[in-house]
């Protein structure tokens, strides 16, 4: 496979630059973020906003309207999983033949048309077409965006940054609310219902975003023209020295085998699909668990905005400390039973309306953080481009089937205590918790090796197999 990344090797008055000139790389650094993060940060969020505002259209009444019954809804919520988990990893293998400044405007032109569309569907089998389309169109975004950050900045700048793109899904969730709330009042303007002018305008607004991407989303740092060459040098090779030996950024077949075959990815893909159950009832399900606490649908539309304000400030917080301290699995495992405190306020018969709202924000104070700490864990520990594309691809995938999984959970019949949704909830973010320790001990344990004896890793390869090893070299020291 072709690819603009250049294969060339790291000199000695390279690494000089980079232990001397932090002045530069400061400056590099603003200018790469005031560049590449905003713009990101801004389509995520509209990706997210279009994803779960069917959560807002159903307290202004697309059951009624369409004539759902049943657990009709909630397969409709499901059916985009479906879509999003099929075409995640071939969405990420264009992206590495393409380029990010023509696959992600492209791929968003497509799913706001899908999005308009949906305002026009008169029936189950529409809503759920759309749906699964919507699904299929959105789902090279986040996994795209992801890698493609890490195209940019070393393995300890990643977590906050993802985090700021992360952001982009709590404040749409809190945006959500608060446009749901304007937009639904447009009902019956033009004998269009609420809930159908919900659709309209959010896809409008993709399609425009997508239109301006084109021109200001730039590709890789080897080739991008508003970097001098001493910039552009210089971010080229810091990422190579943070890399090491295990840097590998030209791609072939080899590098999507190693992800294929690399157990601890596997490990990561049952982390996050058990995180993933929990997250996405909660994203999904906000409203409907505070209209469940007795407040109208109204109500309900603007009380969901703290909860996901609270993830989104918890979740920069906690990725800026994380950045700082240069590890991963602390930050996790303490937003997870920050997480689990929440859970068990909503659980408790006992506690009153304002104990279990606070729950709602505790949850997602804890949820949040937990999710996209874990996202960037997956990333700073895959050296090689392409393995890390088609990795990240992988876990993304299972993080969508725990999205399904996640839109059976709160059903309408357990209105309004929904305690079978907050238990299942409870149960998987338990398990991704014990899940997060065990990667812990086995990074440590690995690294531990490598340092112990780095020289039987190397034995009985040749130079080639040594130079694609990635983050299998004894060099390349897993983030814990």
């Amino acid at each position: 496979m072709d690819h603009n990344f250049q294969n060339e090797e790291e000199s000695n008055n390279d690494k000089e630059i980079f232990i001397e000139d932090k002045e530069l790389e400061k400056k590099l650094l603003r200018k790469i973020d005031l560049r590449i993060i905003p713009l990101l940060t801004l389509l995520y969020l509209l990706s997210f906003l279009d994803r779960v505002n069917i959560g807002n259209a159903k307290l202004a009444h697309i059951e009624q309207d369409l004539g759902l019954v049943g657990a009709q809804f909630n397969w409709c919520l499901s059916i985009f999983f479906f879509g999003y988990i099929l075409f995640e990893i071939p969405s990420n293998l264009m992206l590495l033949r393409t380029s990010p400044s023509l696959w992600i405007p492209s791929i968003m032109i497509l799913w706001g048309l899908v999005m308009m569309l949906m305002a026009f569907v008169k029936n189950f089998s529409g809503l759920m077409s759309a749906r699964f389309f919507l699904g299929v169109c959105e789902s090279g975004l986040f996994p795209g965006a992801v890698y493609y950050i890490t195209t940019w900045y070393k393995r300890s700048e990643t977590n906050s940054r993802i985090a700021i793109l992360f952001i982009g899904n709590s404040f749409a969730g809190s945006f959500s609310g608060l446009l749901a709330y304007c937009i639904v009042r447009l009902d019956g303007k033009l004998h269009i219902k609420g809930w159908q002018w919900l659709f309209l305008i959010e896809g409008l607004m993709t399609i425009v975003a997508s239109i301006l991407s084109y021109f200001f989303l730039s590709n890789y740092p080897e080739k991008t023209k508003w970097l001098s060459d001493k910039e552009r040098k210089f971010a080229v090779g810091r990422l190579k020295n943070d890399a090491g030996k295990a840097h590998v950024a030209h791609i072939d077949k080899m590098q999507i085998y190693a992800a294929l075959t690399d157990w601890k990815v596997y490990l990561a893909m049952l982390h996050l699909g058990a995180s993933s159950v929990t997250f996405y009832s909660y994203s999904l399900f906000i409203p409907t668990i505070i209209n469940g606490l007795g407040f109208d649908y109204i109500k309900s539309q603007l009380l969901s905005v703290p909860p996901f304000f609270c993830a989104g400030i918890s979740t920069l917080i906690v990725a800026i400390f994380s950045d700082r301290k240069r590890i991963r699995s602390p930050f996790i495992i303490a937003s997870s039973f920050t997480a689990i405190i929440g859970y068990i306020l909503l659980t408790i018969p006992s506690i009153g309306i304002p104990g279990k709202y606070i729950g709602t924000c505790i949850v997602g104070a804890g949820l949040s953080p937990a999710n996209i700490s874990s996202i960037t864990w997956l990333t700073n520990n895959i050296a090689g481009h392409a393995k890390r594309g088609i990795a990240t691809g992988m876990v993304l995938m299972c993080t969508n089937i725990g999205g399904a999984v996640a839109s059976q959970v709160y059903r309408q019949k357990d209105f309004p205590h929904y305690l079978f949704g907050h238990s299942i909830s409870l149960a998987f973010l338990i398990v991704a918790t014990c899940i997060s320790i065990i990667q812990y001990i086995v990074f440590k344990t690995l690294n531990g090796r490598k340092k112990e004896n780095p020289q039987s890793i190397l034995e009985g390869k040749t130079e080639e197999e040594i130079k694609n090893m990635g983050d299998l070299h004894p060099d390349f020291i897993y983030s814990l």
